[in-house]
């Protein structure tokens, strides 16, 4: 998981993950915002952790946390 961004008066931190074309059962996958398509095939997936240690998964598979936020906001 990679660090995206923490909120420190919220106390949480927001993590990405990369899925790979080959951990799903299609080779090519799209944003659920925007149907855009990555060169690489891959997509990301985004969750929330807060400092408790409580883990919120975000839902759906996106190509940039521009297209999460806007999707979920």
């Amino acid at each position: 998981m990679t660090l995206i961004s923490r909120d420190p008066f919220a106390r949480t931190e927001l993590h990405r993950d990369k899925i790979r074309p080959a951990e799903v059962s299609y080779a090519k996958q799209s944003c659920d915002w925007c149907g855009n398509e990555r060169r690489d095939g891959s997509m990301f997936r985004y969750q929330i952790e807060h400092d408790g240690g409580r883990v919120e998964r975000i839902r759906g598979r996106f190509c940039s946390v521009g297209c999460m936020r806007s999707y979920h906001d």
